[in-house]
């Protein structure tokens, strides 16, 4: 065999080597656009407020194709009307103007109330089996977070009327701040129609 020969059947294995390394590579990028193909769909959640009446959509990162919706935490949801909010002697109905109301399940109601740039918040979650009952409450106003002492919770009223939910009660403001321990009446009363 003369170096011809050698040079020849050399050059062709090194090409056919170079040939089955492009066509690999190549497959790597197929592979790579066929995972972004099938990479989770679209999660569209969306808001509602008294004021708007309509939703508007708002649309997370990892968006890539088709498009999901559902309401937040996979819950009926809709919005509503604050009729009466006097929380610590202060008339507040008109500075929440957000209302968020959800059916948890069969056994929980969720509302949920918000000021205009969202920096108060007013949740009430009801235990709606037979005799209606809160199940948890809080109030977060103007730097400061209140809650029910378990008691003040066993003792806050619920109403429910179709649509429209009442409750009273008494919170506290939380053991981290300074002002702990002062007491403050809530009156509410929402339509989640």
């Amino acid at each position: 065999m003369n170096i011809r020969t050698t040079r020849r059947r050399t050059a062709a294995a090194a090409l056919g080597i170079a040939v089955v390394g492009a066509l690999a590579a190549c497959g790597d990028d197929n592979s790579d656009e066929n995972a972004s193909d099938t990479a989770a769909p679209e999660t569209v959640t969306e808001t509602v407020t008294a004021d708007q009446g309509a939703p508007s959509d708002t649309t997370s990162d990892n968006a890539t194709g088709s498009e999901t919706r559902s309401p937040e935490n996979g819950s009926a949801g809709g919005g509503g009307s604050v009729a009466t909010l006097v929380f610590d002697g202060s008339d507040l109905a008109s500075q929440f103007t957000e209302v968020q109301c959800r059916q948890d399940g069969t056994d929980e109601f969720e509302i949920d109330l918000w000021n205009d740039d969202r920096t108060d918040h007013v949740e009430v979650d009801l235990d709606i089996r037979d005799a209606p009952r809160v199940d948890g409450l809080g109030v977060d106003r103007e730097g400061k977070e209140w809650e029910p002492t378990d008691t003040q919770e066993r003792d806050a009223t619920v109403e429910v009327d179709g649509d429209t939910y009442r409750v009273n009660g008494q919170l506290e403001v939380d053991d981290d701040h300074p002002d702990a321990g002062d007491v403050a009446d809530l009156e509410l009363e929402v339509s989640c129609a």
